[in-house]
C-alpha cells in the first residue's frame, strides 16, 4: 500500500464494512498505526470491529469518498472507485435526489423508478438537442444525442447496447431512444417513416412481451434496430431483427405469470362484431393462457393496447386481410390448446369428431378437420424408401401439439418481423449511415438454470468482452490524446469462456452432435460434458448431482440443469404438420412457413461475407494475434456447422456472430439498465438486488479498469482555485495556472506514479483527489479555528469591556436612587409636620362653622313657624269673608231668577190666548166670495199679455219665410250655375287629387307622429319603471355592502380568479391567434422553399408587369388576400364584379338619356304652343298646366305660389317629422342600452361588492356609479322632454298646414270658375336654365384652375408594379431614413394613394393597391427575415400603415379623437376595417420573425455567459466534475450588448415603448426559460456560490432595464425573470432545517413543486461545512406548496407571448409629405 495512502487511515477516517443485508456500510476508524490491526466502530450500534492485516494482503477496509464527490453525475470521478462507493452514490442519487440516470464512465446506468417521471417531454428533447454529453444531466437523451451528433459529424455507424434484467426497464429506454432520434431526425417530407418506427413498438410488445414475476410488460426476445439515416441525416428506413423468442412461453407459464400480451388483447375484444367468428372466451377459459392465473394486469387495459396495436398496424400498411389471417391463427392457437386427446387401450390417442376445439381450430387456420384430427395423433417415419405412419402415445401426442404450436408462433412471429422490415423500408438505397438500438437480456441466474438461461448469459459474455476492449481503448486513447505516459492495464478477459461455450468440441459442438445421435440424451451429454471440459478453469463438476454443470462467467459461477437441453436445441417439429400447413386454404400460411427459411438464408450468405472479410477488419490494439486466430477458427467451425444441422443452438451462435460483427463496424454507447427492487416500490432500492447486477452488467469491471489507470482528471482551472490554499499564496502566481498546479501537487505528494500532468488535464491515481480534499478539510478546519479563536478573543474582550461600563452604571444608578430616596424621605416630614398644623386649623375651623351653622338653623325654623302660624290665622279669617260674599250673593240671584221666571210664564200664557182668538177670524174670512174674485183679475190680465206675444211671433215667422224662399232660389240658381261649371271641375280633379294626397300623406305622418307621441308617453313610463328598477337596485347594493363585510375574504379570492381565468383566456385565444399565425407562417416558408426547389430562385425583372406578377405568386391562398386585388371571403369583403357595375352604370345612363328626351319634347311642345298663341304660360314643376285668362294671371299666380309654399312647409314638416322618428328611435335604441346596461352595472356592482377588499372604497365605487347613472338618464329625460316640444311645436305646424290646406281647396274652387284660358310659353324659364347652366360651368372652371394639395397622391391604374417595385420590393432603406425623413414614410405616401382611390369612389383601385402592398410585404419580410434592420424596417412601417387606417378610417370612436384639420384626411367612401386585421398579422410575423433571430443570436450565449461564467472575483464556483465545460469567452456583457443593439434598433425606427417592452420582455423569458432548464439539468450549478453569481449576473441584465426605463411603469418586464431569480436566491437560502422550508415556499412563488423539488435534490454542497437538503424541508414544501396547473419540471423556450397593439392619436400633416428623389415615383401625382 503506498505511503501516501496509508495517511489515510487516521482516526475519524470514514471506511466501508462489509453488511450481509446492507452489503456495505459505513464505518469510522478508532485508531490505526502502521504495521498493526485497525480498529473501526459501527456508527448505529457503535461496536467496534477489529480487522486483522495479513502478510502479503491488503485487507485495509475500502476508504469512504468525500461528501463532495458523493453524488457526482459520473462515478468514475470519484477519488475512491470501488464497488462500495458506486453503490453508495448510486443509492443517495437515486433515493435522496432521486436521479435515475447516472454515469459511469461511457456507460449510463438507468435505475428503473417503478413510477412515472417527467423527463421524457418534447421540451426535455430539445433541451438535450445539440448539447455535448456531460454538459447536462444523465439522461437517455444525451446518450442518444452524442450518438446522433457524432454520426452526423463525423460518418460513422453508431450502436446503443441496452441491457439488464427483466423489469429493469430495457424495453423503456430502447422506446424512448428511438423517440428522440424520431423527433430530432424527422424528415419534413417523409414524417410517416418515424410515425412507422413508432408505430412498431405496441406491435412488438404485443407479441414479443409478458407478464413475468419480476416485470410485468418483459420483453421474452431480443431485438436490434438500425435506423437509416440519409445524407442529411434524417431517418429514411429502418430494420429489425430478433433474437431467440421464448416460444416455450405460448404452451407453459409459470405461476403468477401470463402468455404474451397478444391472447389476453384478442380476448378482451372477443365481443365486438369483428371478432366474433374467433370464438373466443375469456382467458381463464383456456388452458393457454389460465396456467399462471394471473390474466389481469393492474395499470393497463387490453383492449386499449389491442386498438394500439391494430393502429399500429395499420399505419405500417398491414393489410386488414393481413390482419384477420394473423387473429385467426391467434385465435387456432387457444383452441388447440383446449383439443381433447383420448387415450386408447393399444397405447395409442384420438380425439373425437365432435372436439369443438378441434373444429374451430381448423376452420381458422384453413385445414380440414380430418387431416388435422389424423395428424395430430400419427407420425410419419422414413425407412430407407419407405414412410410409415405410426400411431402416438397420448404424452407424445400431446407434446407434438405443443410443438406444432409453439412452431406456428415462432413463425408468425418472423412473418410479422419481416412485413414490419418491408414497411419500414423506404426502397430508395439512399442511407449513408445507421444507429442501432440494441435491446437485449441482461446475465440471467435463478435456482433452476436451462437452455434459454444458458443462451442468454452466452450472448452477455460476448457483449461483455466487446465492452471491456471499447472501455479499454476509450482509456488509451485519452491518455494519448493528453500525451502523458501509461503503461498497460490489465483487466479481466473472458475470452477462454467464449471459448469454453462456441469453441470445437465445445459446449455448443459437443450439444450438437449429441443432437445428431438417435439415441441421444441429456445425461450422456453431460457426461461428455465432464469427460471433454474438465481441464478449463471456467467448467466445473456439481458437487453433487450427475445432471448439472457450472460455467464460471464473468459475473458469477451459474449452474445449469442439463434437462431439456436437446430437446430445445433440436425445436423439433412433425413434417407432417409442416406439410399440413402448407396445404391450408390460407394462401399466407406458404409466406409465415418462408419467413424463417429466409431469415436463415440471410444470415448465411451475411456470415460468408463476414468470414471472408475477417482478415482484413481491425479489432483494435488490444486483441492479440492468437485471439484473431481463435476468432477465425470459431467462425468457420460455426459456418461448417451451420451447413450442417440447424439446431437453436447453431442458428443463435452465428446469429450473434453477426450481430457482434455489425456492433465492431460502430461506435458502441452503453445503457444498463438496474432494477433495484423485486416488490416494484417506487424509489424503492434494495442493496444487494442492485449489486448483483452492477456486477453482472460490467459496471464494477468499468469501475476497476478506470481504477487501474488514473481515474481522477481535473482541469488546471478548477484544480488551482480549489487547492492553492494548500501552499503559501507567496508560492502562487497569478495567471500561471499550470505552474501553480505542478507547485502545490508536488510540495504534497512524492511519488510522481500517483498523478501525470496532460496537456489540458491532471489525472491522478485513486484516491489522490480524497486526500487533497483530506488536506483541504484540515487547513480549512485549522483556518476556522483561527478565525473563531480571534472572534472568540474579540467577542470575550467585547463582552467585558460591556460588563464594565454597565457596571460602573448600575453603581451610579444605584447611588443615585438611594440619595434620591433619602432626600425624599427628608422633604416627606417636613411636609408632614406642615400638613398636620394645617389639617388641625382646618379641623377646628369646620367643627366652629358646623355649630354656627346648626345655631342659626334652629333660630331660622323657630322663627318660621311662628310665622306661618300667624299666616294660617289670617289666612282662615279672609278666606271665611270671601265665602260668605259668594253665598250671599248667590241667594239674592237665585231669588231674582224665580221672580222673572213667573213673570214670563204669565206672558206667554196670555199671548197664546190672544192669538187663538184671532185665527178664528182669519178662518172665517177665507171661506168668503170676495177673496176668490180678486184672484180672478190677476189671471186675465196673464191671459191677455199671452195673446199679444202670439201675435208678434207669427208675424216673424212670415218674414223668416219669405227670406227663406228666397235664399232657396239662390240657392237653385247657384245649383244650377255649379252643375254648368262642372266640366271645368273634371278637369281639375287630377291637381284635387294629387293635393288630396299630399294631405293624406300629411294626416298618416300625423297619425304616425301621434303614435310615436304615444309611444314617448309609454316610454316615460319605462323610464318611470327604470327609476324604480334603479331604487331596487340601490336597495339590493345596500343589502349586499351589508353582506360583503362577512364574506369580503372569500370574495377576495374569487375575483382575483375570476380576473386571472379572463385575462388568461383572453391571452390564451391571443397567443392561439398569434402561433396560428407562425404555423401559418412556417408553412408559408415551407411552400415558398418547395417552389424555389421546383421553378427556381425567384430573380427580379425589368419589366414592371412581370415584377408585379412574380411579387403576387409569391401570396399564399390562404393568407386572406387574391390576386386579382378582391378580398376573400374568409377576410369580411363581399366580392363584387366589375362588370356588373359597368352594366348598372350603363342602364343609369340611358334612363336619364330618356328623361332628357322626354323633357327636351315637352319644351318644344310648348315652345309651338306658345308660338301660335303668343300668350304666356307659368309652369310649376311636373304639375299639370293650367291655361288663364290675361285679367286673372296675376291671381293665378299668386296661387301658384301659395301652392309652392304650401308644398314647401309640408316637406319641411315632413323633414322635421322623419328627424323627430329617427331620434325617437335612436331614443329607443339608447334607452335599450341603458336597460342592458343598468343591468350590466347591477351585475358588475354586485360582483364587485362581493370581490372587494375594502368596503368603503366599494362603497365610495358604488355611489359614484350611481351618481353617473343618475346624470346620464336625468339628461335624457331632459331631452326627452325637449323633443316632446318638439313634437308640440310639430302639431301646431300641422294645424296651421291644415288651415293652409283649406285655403288652398279654396284657392281651386276659385280656378275651377276660370274657363278657355289658352296656355302660352314663357321665355323666362328658358332663360332662368340657361343661366343655371352657365353658373355651374363657371364654377367648374374656376376649380380647375386653382387647387391645393390635400394630401393625396393619385396612382394610375397599371402603376400598380411600379409603386411596389419602387417603395417594397427594390427600396433602399436609407432613402426613407435619413435625416429629415419623417418616421414611417413609405407607409405614409401608400396610406396617401389608398386616401386618392377613395376620394375617387374606386373600390377597386382601393382593393388592387392594398393587395398589391400586402403582397409586396410579404414576399420581401420572408426574403430577407433572417435580416433583422430590414424586419424593424418593415415592421414600423406596417405598424404605421395599420395606424394609419385605424386613425383616418372615419369611424366615430377615433374620428372624434381628430383635430378639425385632420379630420379632413379621414376616409370617405369606405370602409377598411377589414384589411386590419391583415396588417396585424404582417406585423406580428415581421415581431415574430426578429424575435426569432435575436433568440439564436443568444442562445450560444446564455449558458456560458450566465451560468457559467464567474462575474464576481474571487469568488470561484465552478467545479465541473469531470463535465464538459463550454466556451468561456462570453459573459454577460455580451449578452446586454446584444440587448442594448436590439432596443436601439427599435427605437431607431421610432417604435412604440409598449412594442419594445413586449420585445424585450420575450427575450427576457427566453433568458429565463433556458437558463432554467439548463439549471435544473446540471447538477454541478446548483450551490451556494454559484447562485451567488448567477444572481449578480442577473442583476447587471435588471440593471440595464431599469437604465433603459423600461419597468419605470410598474409593466412587468422584469417579471420573466422571476423563475431563475427564485432559483438563485433559493441557492442562496438557508435550507438546514424546516424552519426555513416556509419562507423558501414564500420566496419561490413562482417555481411550481416539480421544480423546487428538482433543486433541492440537486443541491450539492461545494464544502464540507455545508449540509445537503434534509427530507423533512422537501416534504413541508411539497405538502405546503400550493398545487398549480402546469406541472411540467421544463418551461418552454419557444414559447411566444402574444402581442398587444396600442392605439393612440398622433399629430400627422400628410399635407408636407414629400417624396424623396431617391424612391423615382415621378408617376405619382398629388392631389
Amino acid at each position: 500500500m503506498a505511503v501516501d495512502t496509508v495517511k489515510l487511515y487516521t482516526k475519524g477516517s470514514r471506511v466501508w464494512l462489509g453488511d450481509k443485508e446492507e452489503v456495505w456500510k459505513g464505518g469510522v476508524v478508532v485508531s490505526y498505526a502502521p504495521g498493526e490491526n485497525i480498529v473501526v466502530s459501527d456508527p448505529e450500534t457503535g461496536k467496534e470491529l477489529h480487522i486483522v492485516l495479513k502478510e502479503g494482503k491488503s485487507m485495509m477496509p475500502p476508504l469512504r469518498n468525500p461528501d463532495i464527490l458523493t453524488m457526482e453525475n459520473n462515478l468514475t470521478t470519484m477519488s475512491y472507485l470501488h464497488e462500495p462507493a458506486v453503490l453508495h452514490s448510486l443509492y443517495q442519487r437515486f433515493t435522496i435526489s432521486n436521479n435515475i440516470y447516472t454515469y459511469c464512465g461511457i456507460v449510463l446506468v438507468a435505475v428503473n423508478p417503478y413510477c412515472d417521471v417527467q423527463l421524457y417531454g418534447n421540451e426535455m428533447i430539445w433541451a438535450y438537442k445539440g448539447q455535448q454529453i456531460g454538459q447536462l444531466d444523465p439522461h437517455i437523451y444525451a446518450i442518444s444525442e452524442d450518438a446522433y451528433s457524432e454520426m452526423k459529424t463525423m460518418g460513422r455507424n453508431q450502436s446503443i447496447i441496452v441491457s439488464g434484467e427483466s423489469g429493469a426497464g430495457k424495453t423503456v429506454s430502447a422506446k424512448y431512444a428511438m423517440r428522440y432520434f424520431a423527433t430530432v431526425a424527422g424528415n419534413e417530407k417523409e414524417t410517416a417513416i418515424e410515425r412507422r418506427i413508432l408505430s412498431t413498438n405496441p406491435i412488438m410488445e404485443a407479441l414479443g412481451n409478458a407478464k413475468t414475476i419480476r416485470n410485468d410488460n418483459s420483453s421474452r426476445f431480443g431485438k436490434y434496430v438500425e435506423l437509416e439515416f440519409d445524407k442529411q441525416t434524417n431517418i429514411s428506413g429502418a430494420h429489425i431483427c430478433t433474437y431467440l423468442l421464448e416460444k416455450s412461453r405460448v404452451v407453459f407459464q409459470a405461476n403468477n405469470e401470463r402468455n404474451y400480451h397478444i391472447f389476453y388483447q384478442l380476448c378482451a375484444v372477443r365481443d365486438i362484431p369483428e371478432m366474433k367468428h374467433l370464438h373466443l372466451k375469456h382467458p381463464d377459459e383456456f388452458r393457454f393462457t389460465s396456467q399462471g392465473k394471473a390474466p389481469v394486469i393492474d395499470n393497463m387495459d387490453d383492449s386499449e393496447t389491442f386498438y394500439e396495436m391494430s393502429e399500429g398496424l395499420f399505419n405500417l400498411g398491414i393489410t386488414e386481410e393481413q390482419q384477420l389471417f394473423l387473429f385467426s391463427v391467434l385465435a387456432a392457437v387457444l383452441h388447440m390448446g383446449d383439443i381433447q386427446f383420448n387415450e386408447e387401450r393399444n397405447d395409442s390417442c384420438s380425439i373425437s369428431n365432435d372436439d369443438k376445439s378441434l373444429l374451430i381450430a381448423a376452420k381458422l387456420m384453413g385445414l380440414e378437420v380430418a387431416q388435422l384430427q389424423k395428424w395430430l395423433c400419427h407420425k410419419t417415419l422414413k425407412a430407407r424408401n419407405e414412410t410409415l405412419v405410426m400411431t402416438l402415445k397420448k404424452k407424445d401426442a400431446f407434446a407434438g401439439m405443443e410443438a406444432f404450436v409453439k412452431h406456428i408462433y415462432a413463425s408468425l412471429f418472423l412473418w410479422i418481423v419481416k412485413l414490419l422490415n418491408a414497411a419500414l423500408s423506404n426502397g430508395k438505397k439512399d442511407a449513408v449511415n445507421f444507429i442501432g438500438i440494441l435491446d437485449i437480456y441482461g446475465f440471467e441466474m435463478f435456482e433452476e438454470n436451462s437452455f434459454e438461461q444458458f443462451c442468454i448469459n452466452y450472448a452477455n459474455e460476448k457483449l461483455q468482452q466487446q465492452f471491456n476492449q471499447h472501455v479499454f481503448k476509450l482509456e488509451q486513447a485519452e491518455y494519448i490524446k493528453e500525451q502523458i505516459k501509461w503503461s498497460f492495464i490489465d483487466f479481466t478477459d473472458n475470452q477462454p469462456c467464449i471459448d469454453l461455450i462456441e469453441k470445437k468440441l465445445g459446449i455448443i459442438d459437443l450439444l450438437d452432435e449429441q443432437c445428431r445421435m438417435n439415441r441421444g440424451t441429456d445425461e450422456n451429454w453431460v457426461q461428455i460434458l465432464y469427460k471433454e471440459l474438465t481441464d478449463s478453469e471456467h467448467f466445473q463438476k456439481p458437487k453433487t448431482g450427475t445432471d448439472q454443470f457450472v460455467i464460471v462467467h464473468y459475473a458469477d459461477k451459474v449452474s445449469y440443469l442439463c434437462h431439456g437441453f436437446i430437446a430445445k436445441n433440436l425445436d423439433s417439429v412433425n413434417e407432417s404438420h409442416i406439410n399440413l400447413l402448407k396445404n391450408s386454404s390460407f394462401q399466407f400460411f406458404t409466406d409465415v412457413l418462408n419467413a424463417k427459411i429466409d431469415l436463415d438464408k440471410r444470415n448465411a450468405k451475411k456470415l460468408e461475407l463476414a468470414n471472408e472479410a475477417l482478415g482484413g477488419s481491425d479489432l483494435g490494439s488490444i486483441t492479440s494475434p492468437k485471439r484473431v486466430a481463435t476468432k477465425s477458427l470459431s467462425r468457420r467451425g460455426t459456418t461448417q456447422t451451420l451447413s450442417k444441422t440447424r439446431t437453436v443452438g447453431a442458428q443463435f451462435k452465428s446469429s450473434l456472430n453477426l450481430l457482434m460483427d455489425a456492433l465492431t463496424t460502430t461506435v458502441p454507447h452503453f445503457i444498463r439498465c438496474i432494477k433495484p427492487n423485486d416488490d416494484k416500490e417506487p424509489f424503492g432500492f434494495v442493496p444487494t438486488r442492485v449489486v448483483q447486477q452492477l456486477r453482472a452488467c460490467g459496471v464494477i469491471e468499468t469501475v476497476r479498469i478506470s481504477a487501474a489507470g488514473y481515474p481522477s482528471r481535473w482541469s488546471y482551472k478548477e484544480f488551482e482555485s480549489r487547492y492553492s490554499l494548500l501552499v503559501h499564496s507567496r508560492r502562487v502566481r497569478k495567471g500561471e495556472t499550470m505552474d501553480n498546479c505542478r507547485v502545490v501537487i508536488s510540495s504534497i505528494v512524492s511519488d510522481k506514479d500517483k498523478y501525470q500532468f496532460g496537456k489540458t488535464k491532471i489525472f491522478f491515481r485513486a484516491g489522490q483527489v480524497a486526500y487533497f480534499e483530506k488536506l483541504r478539510s484540515e487547513r480549512l478546519f485549522s483556518a476556522c479555528v483561527m478565525v473563531q479563536a480571534r472572534v472568540r478573543g474579540w467577542l470575550a474582550a467585547k463582552r467585558y469591556n460591556s460588563v464594565r461600563v454597565a457596571t460602573i452604571a448600575v453603581q451610579c444608578m444605584v447611588r443615585r436612587t438611594l440619595a434620591r430616596r433619602k432626600v425624599q424621605k427628608m422633604r416627606e416630614n417636613r411636609a408632614s409636620i406642615v400638613i398636620q398644623k394645617h389639617v388641625r386649623g382646618w379641623v377646628q375651623r369646620i367643627k366652629y362653622r358646623r355649630l354656627l351653622v346648626s345655631i342659626l338653623f334652629i333660630q331660622s325654623a323657630h322663627r318660621a313657624q311662628v310665622a306661618y302660624k300667624n299666616f294660617l290665622t289670617v289666612k282662615y279669617e279672609h278666606n271665611a269673608k270671601i265665602i260668605q260674599k259668594h253665598v250671599r250673593g248667590w241667594l239674592a240671584r237665585c231669588a231674582y231668577k224665580q221672580h222673572m221666571r213667573k213673570i214670563i210664564q204669565i206672558q206667554s200664557c196670555v199671548r197664546r190666548h190672544l192669538a187663538k182668538k184671532k185665527l178664528k177670524a182669519l178662518k172665517v174670512e177665507a171661506r168668503s166670495i170676495g177673496h176668490f174674485k180678486k184672484l180672478n183679475v190677476k189671471l186675465e190680465k196673464r191671459i191677455f199679455e199671452m195673446q199679444m206675444k202670439s201675435k208678434d211671433m207669427v208675424k216673424e215667422r212670415n218674414s223668416v219665410l219669405e227670406e227663406t224662399k228666397q235664399n232657396l232660389e239662390e240657392l237653385a240658381a247657384v245649383k244650377k250655375k255649379l252643375g254648368e261649371e262642372s266640366r271645368s271641375r273634371e278637369e281639375l280633379e287630377k291637381e284635387l287629387s294629387t293635393t288630396t294626397d299630399e294631405l293624406k300623406d300629411i294626416r298618416q305622418n300625423y297619425l304616425a307622429m301621434k303614435l310615436e307621441i304615444a309611444r314617448r308617453t309609454r316610454e316615460e313610463e319605462d323610464i318611470e319603471e327604470l327609476k324604480a328598477r334603479i331604487q331596487e337596485l340601490e336597495t339590493e347594493v345596500k343589502q349586499s355592502k351589508e353582506e360583503t363585510v362577512s364574506e369580503r375574504n372569500n370574495g377576495e379570492e374569487r375575483y382575483a380568479a375570476l380576473e386571472r381565468s379572463m385575462n388568461a383566456q383572453i391571452e390564451v385565444e391571443r397567443e392561439h391567434h398569434q402561433n396560428m399565425l407562425i404555423e401559418n407562417g412556417n408553412l408559408q416558408r415551407q411552400l415558398q422553399e418547395l417552389q424555389e426547389l421546383t421553378h427556381g430562385q425567384w430573380q427580379d425583372s425589368s419589366d414592371d408587369r412581370d415584377d408585379l406578377s412574380s411579387v403576387m405568386s409569391d401570396v399564399p391562398p390562404d393568407s386572406g388576400v387574391l390576386s386579382s386585388g378582391i378580398t376573400s371571403p374568409a377576410v369580411g369583403f363581399p366580392p363584387h364584379d366589375p362588370r356588373a357595375r359597368v352594366a348598372d352604370l350603363e342602364n343609369i345612363r340611358e334612363k336619364l338619356e330618356e328623361q332628357l328626351a322626354t323633357a327636351n319634347k315637352t319644351i318644344a311642345e310648348l315652345k309651338e304652343t306658345g308660338a301660335s298663341t303668343g300668350a304666356p304660360i307659368v309652369v310649376n314643376g311636373g304639375d299639370k298646366i293650367f291655361p288663364v285668362d290675361e285679367n286673372e294671371r296675376a291671381r293665378l299666380e299668386e296661387i301658384i305660389i301659395e301652392n309652392v309654399e304650401l308644398k314647401e312647409n309640408l316637406d319641411r314638416m315632413t323633414d322635421d317629422l322623419m328627424d323627430a322618428i329617427d331620434e325617437q328611435t335612436l331614443m329607443r335604441t339608447k334607452y335599450e342600452q341603458m336597460e342592458l346596461k343598468l343591468s350590466n352595472v347591477k351585475d358588475s356592482l354586485l360582483r364587485e361588492i362581493v370581490n372587494t377588499r375594502n368596503p368603503r372604497q366599494a362603497q365610495d365605487k358604488i355611489r359614484s356609479h350611481l351618481d353617473s347613472l343618475r346624470v346620464e338618464l336625468f339628461s335624457d329625460v331632459a331631452k326627452f322632454n325637449k323633443n316632446n316640444i318638439k313634437t308640440e311645436e310639430d302639431a301646431v305646424l300641422q294645424s296651421k298646414v291644415e288651415t293652409l290646406a283649406g285655403e288652398n281647396i279654396k284657392l281651386l274652387d276659385d280656378i275651377n270658375r276660370l274657363q278657355n284660358a289658352i296656355p302660352f310659353i314663357s321665355g323666362n324659364t328658358e332663360k332662368k336654365l340657361e343661366k343655371k347652366l352657365t353658373r355651374q360651368e363657371s364654377l367648374s372652371t374656376i376649380r380647375s384652375r386653382k387647387q391645393e394639395f390635400k394630401g393625396m397622391f393619385a396612382c394610375k391604374k397599371g402603376d400598380d408594379s411600379k409603386l411596389v417595385k419602387r417603395l417594397i420590393t427594390q427600396l433602399k432603406t436609407e432613402h426613407v431614413t435619413g435625416p429629415g425623413c419623417m418616421s414611417g414614410l413609405t407607409a405614409h405616401i401608400m396610406f396617401m394613394c389608398v386616401r386618392y382611390a377613395d376620394h375617387c369612389n374606386d373600390e377597386g383601385r382601393i382593393q388592387e393597391l392594398l393587395t398589391a402592398i400586402i403582397s409586396g410585404i410579404t414576399s420581401v419580410t420572408r426574403k430577407q427575415s433572417r435580416d433583422p434592420v430590414i424586419s424593424t424596417f418593415w415592421l414600423t412601417n406596417c405598424l404605421t400603415l395599420l395606424h394609419d387606417l385605424t386613425q383616418f378610417s372615419g369611424e366615430e370612436l377615433y374620428h372624434n379623437r381628430l383635430s378639425p384639420a385632420m379630420r379632413d384626411f379621414a376616409l370617405k367612401n369606405y370602409d377598411l376595417s377589414d384589411y386590419r386585421p391583415l396588417l396585424s398579422d404582417q406585423c406580428i410575423n415581421i415581431y415574430h420573425t426578429i424575435v426569432k433571430t435575436a433568440q439564436d443570436e443568444l442562445q450560444p450565449m446564455l449558458i456560458p455567459g450566465m451560468l457559467e461564467h464567474d462575474s464576481i472575483p474571487g469568488m470561484n464556483s465552478s467545479f465541473s466534475g469531470g463535465r464538459k465545460q463550454t466556451d468561456k469567452g462570453c459573459d454577460t456583457g455580451v449578452i446586454v450588448n446584444r440587448l442594448q443593439f436590439y432596443l436601439q434598433l427599435l427605437s431607431s425606427q421610432s417604435i412604440s415603448i409598449n412594442i419594445v417592452r413586449q420585445f424585450i420582455g420575450q427575450l427576457l423569458y427566453f433568458i429565463n426559460a433556458t437558463l432554467l432548464n439548463n439549471l435544473i439539468l446540471r447538477k454541478d450549478l446548483c450551490h451556494w456560490s454559484k447562485g451567488i453569481q448567477i444572481r449578480y449576473n442577473l442583476s447587471q441584465v435588471e440593471q440595464w432595464v431599469r437604465e433603459q426605463g423600461l419597468d419605470l411603469d410598474d409593466s412587468g418586464v422584469l417579471t420573466y425573470l422571476s423563475e431563475i431569480r427564485q432559483a438563485s436566491q433559493l441557492l442562496q437560502m438557508n435550507k438546514s432545517s424546516g424552519d426555513n422550508a416556509a419562507a423558501i415556499v414564500e420566496t419561490c412563488y413562482s417555481l411550481n413543486t416539480m421544480q423546487l423539488q428538482k433543486l433541492l435534490m440537486l443541491y450539492s454542497p461545494r464544502s464540507e461545512f455545508e449540509e445537503r437538503v434534509p427530507q423533512d424541508v422537501i416534504k413541508y414544501i411539497l405538502n405546503h406548496k400550493p398545487i398549480e396547473k402546469s406541472q411540467k419540471l421544463m418551461m418552454d423556450p419557444n414559447k411566444l407571448h402574444a402581442l398587444k397593439f396600442s392605439y393612440e392619436t398622433r399629430d400627422i400633416d400628410f399635407t408636407i409629405v414629400t417624396l424623396p428623389s431617391g424612391l423615382k415615383v415621378d408617376f405619382l401625382e398629388k392631389y
